[in-house]
């Protein structure tokens, strides 16, 4: 029988360009968003993921979604500066605590229906039945987002009779509404929680970004959604295979006994001191870290991966590819050291560069970060790794994860 197709779709702002160009490398430049959607049966996708997803729904180029991440005005459109006494205020509580919300979660709203003109206002549960160019018939969609004053994950669904559906709302928000959820993250980001305001349904509700509830990177949340639908979506006796697409993750070794060290200070971490701006800051961006055996690792296993522990025989084969460049040394010859291509400086700045990221030369960093791991000498992000990085579980190379997902998924 085919298998059963899913694509998860990691949160990360401005780095989910990493996303788009993964998939121009896997489908072809491009391609539309409508034929990327034929190739799965479920997309799940949180914040920079779901704009990604957002594009592919209103069918564009893969080559203007890119797009929406490269060109500075339309970043400004999401990422909208707040101004007035509340730019004002919150600078103040940046100066103070180092941290504070930068964005306009409204304008944020205003920025995804403008993109979104076709299907922006369509309900998740009424997108049409056959998708453009007869490319077929759409996939379920799963956008995760946090309840703010219920303070529990939300799921918007396409399908609304799905048996992991625990909600008796007789509607699904518009796939804007959704992503405005989605997209919302706090603290440190948008102002307020995302609300729809002409959405009666949801008018009491307010959300922040699905990575509040643990969701940053969906993949476990996809496929759990596959399995309690085995019956229905007709995979109850056929193989589920993923592809887990992050943002770029940063992973540096802890200066500690019995592990290698480095004159590079830039290359390991240090303990920090403690305190309450430290910790304010370190909980509000947490919120976007996956390490390699949390979500995508669980995932793995639910699905029947099998498990290993000998770097020397990586398990390479398995039902989930995991594509994700990583922010990290490489382990050579008993030393850490820099990946090839990146120099100190970009290593460091990358290292600092938050999610967030908005000025044309950091975008241009990521561009050029995307570049190496796309080409080979930026590590992949394996399912599983040990404390040198040694790949456990998974695929060191994008070129490695590319091939090993074409040969799962067709």
């Amino acid at each position: 029988m085919p298998r059963f197709r899913i694509l998860s779709l990691d949160g990360g702002g401005t780095w989910a360009l990493i996303q788009v160009r993964a998939l121009q490398e896997i489908y072809g430049p491009n391609k539309t968003g409508h034929e990327v959607l034929h190739n799965f049966d479920l997309v799940a996708a949180n914040s920079g993921g779901s704009l990604v997803l957002g594009g592919l729904i209103e069918n564009l180029p893969l080559s203007e979604i890119l797009n929406l991440f490269l060109d500075a005005t339309r970043r400004s459109s999401i990422f909208a500066p707040l101004g007035g006494l509340a730019g004002i205020g919150n600078k103040l509580l940046e100066d103070t605590l180092g941290l504070g919300p930068k964005y306009s979660a409204s304008r944020k709203f205003l920025g995804i229906q403008a993109t979104l003109p076709r299907f922006g206002g369509t309900r998740l549960d009424q997108l049409p039945k056959e998708m453009d160019g007869g490319a077929g018939p759409w996939p379920r969609i799963l956008i995760p987002a946090f309840d703010y004053d219920l303070r529990h994950c939300m799921f918007f669904r396409s399908d609304l009779e799905s048996l992991a559906n625990n909600t008796i709302r007789p509607q699904a928000p518009t796939v804007a509404e959704a992503i405005h959820a989605s997209t919302n993250a706090p603290i440190d980001y948008f102002d307020q929680p995302a609300i729809f305001p002409t959405n009666a349904g949801y008018a009491p509700h307010r959300f922040w970004d699905g990575a509040v509830a643990g969701y940053n990177n969906p993949v476990q949340a996809a496929v759990l959604e596959t399995i309690a639908n085995r019956q229905p979506y007709a995979c109850a006796d056929g193989p589920i295979a993923a592809l887990s697409i992050g943002t770029g993750n940063t992973s540096l070794p802890l200066v500690e006994p019995g592990l290698p060290d480095t004159t590079d200070a830039e290359l390991v971490l240090h303990q920090q001191s403690t305190g309450l701006p430290t910790d304010i800051g370190t909980m509000a961006k947490s919120i976007v870290s996956d390490p390699p055996d949390a979500a995508t690792f669980a995932a793995y296993l639910t699905l029947g991966g099998i498990g290993c522990c000998n770097p020397d025989e990586p398990a390479n084969e398995g039902p989930l590819v995991r594509m994700n460049p990583m922010i990290r040394p490489c382990y050579t010859n008993g030393n850490w050291t820099l990946p090839d291509g990146l120099e100190s400086t970009e290593f460091a700045a990358l290292v600092k560069l938050d999610m967030d990221a908005t000025q044309q030369s950091d975008v241009d960093l990521i561009t050029r970060f995307c570049d190496l791991w796309i080409q080979g000498p930026v590590p992949n992000q394996a399912v599983r790794t040990n404390e040198l990085f040694q790949t456990l579980i998974g695929q060191n190379t994008f070129e490695a994860a590319k091939v090993a997902w074409l040969s799962i998924s067709q």
